[in-house]
């Protein structure tokens, strides 16, 4: 009887992923896409995990959005590109952790010698966090290779930045 009648209906992330030249943004202004890429929604990561959206996903968590934004959005595409990053989805924890090049501007976040913005760097501690947990000899080798240890040490040095 469902069927008879086509009561099926498709997520408005799916008609969006539908279109050709959809942005990050506008998938990211919808407000179930936390839930479907949490449900694993096989379109939307396929689209999440394309290299140029990971490094714009990324790029978001560790930098400082522009400062004419309104306070009540400023935050809000770093703190969306957060929560899909460690939405703890196998593919964009593989995707991340495999990616050299995405590896290391995450850590770039870091290498920043003024003290760290709070907020980034609590997306930067949540997103390397779920790739430590998910992706852990990955990871450690990577952060083998850095001056993680000293570097930390040196942003907690700064009280006004807490990694």
């Amino acid at each position: 009887m469902f069927w008879k009648f086509n009561l099926i209906s498709t997520s408005r992330i799916e008609t969006l992923l539908a279109k050709e030249n959809i942005t990050l943004q506008e998938l990211m202004d919808e407000q179930d896409i936390l839930q479907e890429c949490k449900a694993e929604n096989k379109a939307l990561i396929e689209f999440l995990i394309r290299p140029e959206i990971m490094t714009e996903m990324v790029n978001l968590v560790i930098t400082e959005p522009q400062e004419d934004l309104d306070e009540n959005i400023k935050y809000k595409y770093s703190n969306m590109a957060s929560m899909l990053l460690t939405s703890d989805v196998p593919q964009i924890n593989d995707s991340l952790a495999n990616d050299k090049v995405l590896l290391n501007k995450l850590y770039s976040f870091l290498e920043n010698d003024k003290p760290l913005n709070p907020l980034l760097a609590s997306f930067f501690s949540k997103t390397l966090g779920i790739l430590i947990s998910r992706k852990t000899e990955a990871i450690l080798e990577f952060l083998k290779s850095k001056d993680f240890i000293n570097m930390i040490i040196n942003h907690l040095r700064d009280r006004k930045s807490v990694v």
